[in-house]
């Protein structure tokens, strides 16, 4: 692996680049890789094929090598050689990844999961979000009672904590995500699991919140993953190369997310995909971390469609069959459909294709506890579905998507989902919940405990 000092000097000496010919140059190239290694997005297979996956591989590896990653904070380039990105992602693929977060009975794994495997990822459900302070623990707790959540991929944050706005780089920052961490040790010790990993920060996200958050007492490398990604399409500055090196230091688990927007320089799944991939082996490079988060969105926010299973169906193979990384993503519907049956099916679809392409981990899934629970459920009893079948089962679920749609309006609030002084889910939100788990169950989803 390259040495993280090595980063530095390639940011400070790379060649000098304005950031609109460094994004024009990527669009370009990811549209010339694609051609000539022949990758086309199918909307009709959503689980990708071992040839395309091989494609979408060897494109990434080239893009990265002829587009390097824009260092913003230089305006520089930062270069790498074809025979170094083989190199480091020969060693990823040698060593495949297990991550063990938590402790004591709390402890669990982030592990290299292939497609075919019959053990269903593991549910790292994070209650994700925007909350507000009067039921931020009550929102917590819903997930940290459910025993098939092994963990939080991530927490929520306040907008507000009464009078003060959190502001990166100021004080506010700091006092707000203390107030949190209060926060989430309450809600686990209301739920009996003091020891659970937390995942990422919220609203600690500069290095300085997040060093003085991590040196308070309420985090530790056993409960805490800090995020040190490449921003799309293939940004990157000094606060992630700070953070990964205090996570060297302090032997935190980095939290690698590769991210790309369909419609923007990205044209579709097939450009998404490729470039998508280029950004993990980049964050590879640096944080030599064994877990990845893929995130393939369209420009105008959403995601759960066609095309965005399809292009992390091809980044995920590709990883499964190059690289040895424990491969997650957020299983959700889009904001709008939140606690909603649509987020139901929505995430029913990820669920179907992600697990098919050896899907890992899942750092969302949905947005109380309930459906964090009926989502596992289904991760269980997709675990070693063959790609035909998975397919076939996401194109019912998509059609019924397409149809539900239209129609859907708004995000339910925590509040009318659940009663927050009990914790429990309200009748007719739980009703609405098992209705749907019953629909999919007759097209042919197969819930397992």
């Amino acid at each position: 692996m390259i040495p993280t000092l090595e980063f530095q000097h390639r940011a400070s000496r790379g060649p000098v680049t304005a950031v609109d010919d460094f994004d024009l140059e990527l669009a370009f190239k990811v549209r010339e890789l694609v051609a000539e290694y022949g990758i086309k997005y199918d909307p009709a297979q959503l689980v990708v094929d071992d040839r395309t996956a091989d494609a979408i591989f060897e494109a990434a590896v080239k893009h990265l090598a002829e587009i390097g990653i824009y260092f913003q904070s230089t305006g520089r380039v930062i270069k790498y050689e074809e025979q170094e990105i083989r190199q480091f992602a020969r060693e990823s693929q040698q060593n495949p990844a297990c991550v063990n977060l938590g402790k004591g009975t709390e402890r669990m794994q982030l592990r290299y999961r292939r497609g075919t495997d019959t053990w269903a990822p593991t549910n790292y459900a994070g209650p994700a979000g925007v909350a507000e302070k009067d039921w931020f623990i009550p929102y917590v707790q819903s997930f940290a009672q459910e025993p098939s959540v092994k963990g939080f991929g991530i927490v929520p944050g306040l907008a507000r904590l009464d009078n003060l706005d959190p502001k990166a780089g100021q004080l506010s920052e700091v006092t707000v995500a203390l107030w949190e961490q209060e926060a989430l040790r309450e809600a686990l010790k209301r739920a009996g699991r003091l020891d659970m990993n937390l995942g990422l920060l919220c609203t600690a996200s500069t290095p300085s919140g997040t060093m003085a958050v991590m040196a308070s007492g309420y985090r530790d490398s056993f409960n805490t993953q800090i995020g040190i990604h490449i921003m799309p399409e293939q940004k990157l500055s000094w606060n992630p190369l700070l953070l990964t090196q205090y996570c060297e230091l302090t032997g935190i688990e980095p939290w690698q997310s590769a991210m790309s927007c369909i419609g923007g320089l990205c044209r579709d799944a097939a450009d998404v995909a490729v470039v998508m991939l280029a950004n993990a082996l980049a964050q590879l490079s640096y944080a030599k971390a064994g877990s990845m988060s893929y995130f393939p969105s369209h420009l105008d926010g959403t995601w759960a469609t066609r095309a965005s299973h399809w292009a992390f169906s091809g980044a995920a193979r590709a990883a499964e069959r190059h690289l040895g990384l424990a491969i997650g993503t957020s299983i959700s519907g889009i904001d709008k459909a939140w606690r909603t049956p649509l987020t139901l099916w929505q995430s029913a679809g990820v669920v179907v294709t992600s697990v098919a392409s050896g899907l890992s981990y899942a750092w969302i899934a949905g947005h109380t506890g309930l459906e964090a629970r009926l989502i596992g459920q289904m991760m269980n009893g997709c675990a070693g579905m063959a790609p035909g079948r998975a397919n076939e089962l996401a194109q019912k679920i998509m059609h019924k998507v397409d149809e539900l749609l239209p129609q859907q309006k708004k995000q339910l609030p925590f509040s009318e989902a659940y009663d927050v002084s009990t914790v429990k889910p309200r009748p007719d939100y739980e009703k609405a919940m098992l209705q749907t788990r019953d629909e999919l169950a007759a097209l042919g989803m197969p819930f397992q405990e």
